[in-house]
Order: C-alpha cells, then sequence, then structure tokens
C-alpha cells in the first residue's frame, strides 16, 4: 500500500471515529438518506482540449457535516484514462453544498500516478430521494499538467 493512500485511511478514520450519535433516533431514522449512489456525466479538462467523462460515485454521510465516498470515472482520450478515488465531503451548512478532498489513482497514458482531488458540489433535493448536483474539480498529478473535471452527477439518496 502506497504511503499516501495509507494516510488517506487514516485521516479517514480520525474523521469518522468522532462522529456523534443521536440516541433519540431509531436505527432505521439514523440510517435513512446516509448512502447514495450517483452516475457522472462531464467533461475532463486537459491539454487544451475538454474530454468527454463519464463516472460513478457511491458515499456514505457519516453526519450532517461529514461523508465518505468512492469514484470511478472514464475519460475518453486519445488513450482512454481510468481514475480510482476515495475521498472525504465536508458539508458546511449541512444540505446544499458540499468541499471535497481526495486521493487515488489515475493511469493516464498507461502510466499509473498519484493525484490528489479538490471538487466543490451543490445537491439539489428532486422528489423521491433524487437528487441532481453540478461539479467543479481540479485534479493534481504526480507528473503531469493538472486538470480541471467538470459536469453533473445524477443520484439517489437511499
Amino acid at each position: 500500500m502506497s504511503r499516501s493512500v495509507a494516510l488517506l485511511l487514516a485521516t479517514l478514520l480520525c474523521i469518522a471515529a468522532p462522529a456523534p450519535v443521536v440516541a433519540a433516533e431509531s436505527h432505521e431514522e439514523a440510517a435513512e438518506g446516509r448512502v447514495a449512489v450517483a452516475v457522472f456525466l462531464g467533461a475532463t479538462r486537459a491539454d487544451e482540449r475538454n474530454e468527454p467523462t463519464l463516472g460513478f460515485e457511491a458515499g456514505y454521510r457519516i453526519d450532517e457535516h461529514w461523508s465518505v465516498g468512492a469514484v470511478v470515472e472514464r475519460a475518453d482520450r486519445e488513450q482512454d484514462s481510468t481514475l480510482l478515488l476515495a475521498g472525504v465531503g465536508w458539508h458546511p451548512f449541512g444540505a446544499g453544498p458540499r468541499i471535497q478532498l481526495g486521493i487515488g489513482r489515475k493511469d493516464p497514458r498507461g502510466v499509473e500516478e498519484t493525484v490528489v482531488r479538490t471538487g466543490l458540489a451543490y445537491e439539489f433535493e428532486l422528489t423521491g430521494g433524487w437528487a441532481l448536483q453540478p461539479y467543479l474539480a481540479r485534479d493534481f498529478l504526480d507528473d503531469e499538467e493538472d486538470e480541471t473535471v467538470f459536469g453533473l452527477y445524477f443520484g439517489r439518496n437511499f
């Protein structure tokens, strides 16, 4: 396991460990709406071009202000590029905006490298647990120019 992945896992454990538990809620009420899955449609801005990007995100809401999740994205390039990322989200006002920090691996041009992502999203809740999120992120790569990712997540909270 690389040092950066171990550092991310340790950070996530430190953040998740002190999450408060509300005794007045039943187990079902506490778990309602905490799991989310979403599909991402957007683009990755790299080398002065916008490359179509498709992704999938799964997340878990620890409490009102914190969440953890995983992302898989595929950018359509001359040589396809896949990103695998684990991250933490901070929801400063509860619902609505999310600030994201994640670390993962990306394989542009067939060479794996570490990526650190910072992102911003705003969740618009729709009916029936559905949600729409405009998303903007910046990927900081080991051996390449930084990239910008933008688009929309469409998903469901369970």
